[in-house]
């Protein structure tokens, strides 16, 4: 494609995104009265009630409910429930503040929090620092309870597991760091699939524990367990069991009318959402490729190469599925727009700063405000290392500007791949989903990437799916 000046990155970006099949994720503005539509049918529960008390802490009451594909923790008047069916997280707040996030965000924090950890260990040991010095977030018994996952980069550090008459123990260098009476009666057959993600996600406890407390197949009546904060002496938690019931035809333990609420409430991403979820009902879809071309093709007839430019790349990301490359004497409009354009926008100074691998600094961007679709280099450059005095809270709008401006779905993967470099997992899938849900989604796009890391999370990650 001689005399195209397409950054390359970005084209092979648009070019080779992985085609892989999908199905669309549960919308992150449905209300709970659409869960529960979906949720119709009653199922068997097991609820329980925990007296939970801990040292300088008023103790609490905390109430269990566990299904066959669903189970969820209530205290203190909120309520989290993990759906593995919806494969989503619901959570209900004070005041009724509901919150419709993907299962999938939880699990790939887990994992990537894991390996940033394990990273912080082996460059605090490179450095000489002996393990005894080092903090409890690294260490690596500590970290795999905290995570609830366990990593072949770490080493295993020996639990003894120690059975006596009234209760099991679970002791490290000697020190017990958890403790369980169980019950006499088993649990439900219904239920007993779920016990290992449900203790990998409701009390924190060693991996290699949760799963021995799921193996046994009873609940405890008291369980112990010690946890450890950056920071500060460890403590010992002691769950009492209160109350045991099993009810046949569990209604959804979720209130109806319900108004779904963003992951996060500050910045912008509240407008985000809001600007997201009104284009996924509306179903709105960005303009025809003619009037991507017409455009361009206007921008090139009064030598305005980087607007065309720029005109021809939004074209390609709204059309969806990736265009192949460029052939020699290639008649596709993208093709031949791009050729005309290419030189043109070499010409223009303002080229070369746009498409740096670094953003361009806040000095620089006041000359590319003249230009009808400057949004979409501020979204390209929301995901790039800032530029000098630009600030995240610009960045985020530039992501905002650049979804009010046209409904594109490809838009929304940059939109989340700056909260997930943000480490706001949650703000990423939301905005990935809505994305996914969008008009001009198709398989193969660059949304196409988050569907193939969702399939490795379920297959890496079975426990907790």
């Amino acid at each position: 494609m001689k005399g195209t000046l397409i950054p390359a990155a970005l084209f092979v970006a648009i070019a080779v995104a992985p085609a892989v099949s999908f199905s669309a994720p549960l919308s992150p503005a449905s209300g709970s009265d659409a869960v529960l539509s979906i949720r119709s049918t009653p199922e068997g529960e097991l609820r329980l009630q925990y007296r939970k008390e801990e040292p300088g802490k008023t103790a609490d009451l905390v109430s269990f409910g566990i299904a066959a594909d669903y189970h969820y923790i209530n205290a203190a008047g909120e309520a989290r429930i993990y759906d593995y069916k919806l494969r989503r997280i619901f959570s209900v707040r004070p005041a009724n503040s509901f919150v419709n996030d993907s299962l999938y965000a939880e699990v790939w924090y887990r994992g990537m929090e894991l390996r940033n950890r394990v990273m912080l260990g082996g460059m605090l040991k490179g450095a000489g620092i002996a393990a005894s010095k080092a903090p409890t977030t690294t260490d690596p018994f500590w970290v795999e309870t905290s995570l609830g996952m366990v990593s072949a980069d770490l080493p295993r550090r020996e639990l003894k597991r120690v059975d006596e008459k009234s209760r099991v123990r679970w002791l490290l260098d000697g020190q017990e760091v958890a403790a369980v009476r169980f019950e006499k009666e088993n649990a439900p057959d219904a239920v007993k699939l779920g016990l290992r993600r449900f203790w990998r996600t409701v009390v924190q406890v060693h991996p290699d524990i949760a799963d021995a407390l799921a193996a046994g197949g009873r609940m405890p009546s008291e369980l112990w367990v010690t946890v450890m904060s950056p920071g500060k002496d460890s403590t010992v938690v002691h769950w009492t069991l209160t109350s045991r019931r099993w009810e046949p035809a569990a209604a959804y333990p979720l209130a109806a009318h319900l108004a779904a609420q963003p992951a996060i409430s500050d910045g912008v991403f509240p407008e985000i959402f809001a600007t997201l979820s009104k284009e996924v009902a509306e179903r709105a879809a960005p303009p025809a490729p003619d009037v991507y071309a017409a455009r361009a093709d206007a921008a090139i007839g009064h030598g305005a190469g980087l607007e065309a430019l720029l005109w021809v790349l939004e074209m390609s990301l709204a059309q969806g599925s990736p265009n192949s490359p460029c052939e020699v004497n290639d008649v596709r409009p993208f093709c031949t727009l791009s050729v005309r354009a290419g030189p043109l926008a070499k010409a223009d100074p303002r080229t070369a700063v746009a498409f740096m691998k670094q953003a361009p600094d806040e000095v620089d961007r006041p000359q590319f405000a003249g230009l009808p679709n400057a949004y979409l280099l501020r979204l390209l450059w929301a995901t790039r290392p800032p530029g000098k005095g630009v600030d995240r809270k610009e960045r985020e709008r530039d992501l905002l500007a650049a979804l009010q401006a046209s409904p594109v779905a490809n838009f929304c993967k940059d939109t989340g791949d700056f909260y997930a470099g943000e480490w706001q997992p949650f703000a990423a899938w939301q905005a990935w989903d809505f994305g996914r849900l969008m008009a001009g989604h198709q398989s193969g796009d660059l949304l196409g990437s988050i569907d193939t890391l969702e399939t490795s999370l379920a297959a890496q990650e079975a426990v907790f799916f």
